[in-house]
């Protein structure tokens, strides 16, 4: 199987406004391959979920987007594309860490903090996918945050240790790059499989909140379109697509 993630498909740019909107105009400009990374050493407008913002000190982080075109990979299944970014973020950092978990749908958790967001944004072509663009903020060597974020964290303040970006941006594109080929030859189940028992708060009783109120509840799940399944005290399985719950604690 050749590689994606090939040397000459990386794009390097000092600074940008958003490695996703760039990528997304070069894939207009220019019909890039997939396998093309976009790498900011400042993102200054980084894009998290909806209207949320990414911190990034320059020159500190990981801020990249990757183009994938997964035309393999059915509309409704969509959410796949979610779990291969997640799970190879996951792979990478549990080569220096323990406790690493998904926050659903994508944030990665060391413990109860954040150390990486992920953004994806896809087209679709008919049934399948077209392509997809995956925005991750991953925070590497930075180790103070001004932002009113409640929970950032990085691989720095962790380890006590300062790493080069290009050596870990190699290891984080083969871990992507592992859950990519493995989708692609061994299908979903164990994908799957592997993103529930990554989840963050998954079995556990916790605290809740939906357009009704708050709650308590314990993950159980996602549905076969990605999304969250919550099992309230009286046995009811909610359903929830992204923004429509809350955790609290």
């Amino acid at each position: 199987m050749p590689n994606l993630f090939l040397p000459e498909r990386i794009i390097r740019v000092n600074q940008l406004d958003s490695t996703n909107s760039h990528a997304l105009q070069l894939l207009k400009d220019t019909n890039p391959s997939g396998g093309t990374v976009v790498m900011a050493l400042n993102q200054t407008e980084g894009r998290g979920q909806q209207t949320n913002i990414w911190e990034s000190e320059s020159g500190k982080n990981l801020t990249i987007s990757l183009i994938l075109r997964p035309d393999f990979i059915q509309a409704q299944d969509q959410f796949q594309v979610s779990m291969i970014i997640s799970l190879g973020v996951s792979d990478y950092l549990n080569t220096y860490l323990k406790d690493v978990s998904v926050k659903w749908p994508n944030d990665i958790y060391v413990g109860d903090k954040k150390i990486a967001g992920i953004l994806i944004e896809q087209s679709i072509m008919g049934a399948y996918l077209s392509h997809s663009v995956c925005g991750i903020g991953l925070n590497i060597n930075q180790y103070k945050f001004i932002s009113d974020a409640p929970n950032p964290v990085s691989l720095n303040i962790l380890t006590k240790k300062e790493y080069d970006l290009e050596v870990e941006l190699q290891k984080l594109l083969t871990a992507i790059e592992n859950r990519y080929f493995q989708l692609f030859n061994q299908g979903a189940e164990v994908l799957e499989q592997d993103y529930l028992k990554s989840l963050y708060w998954i079995n556990e009783e916790h605290s809740f909140r939906d357009d009704e109120g708050p709650f308590l509840g314990k993950i159980i799940g996602i549905s076969e379109f990605g999304q969250l399944q919550i099992e309230d005290e009286q046995k009811k399985v909610r359903t929830y697509n992204f923004k429509e719950v809350s955790f609290l604690k």
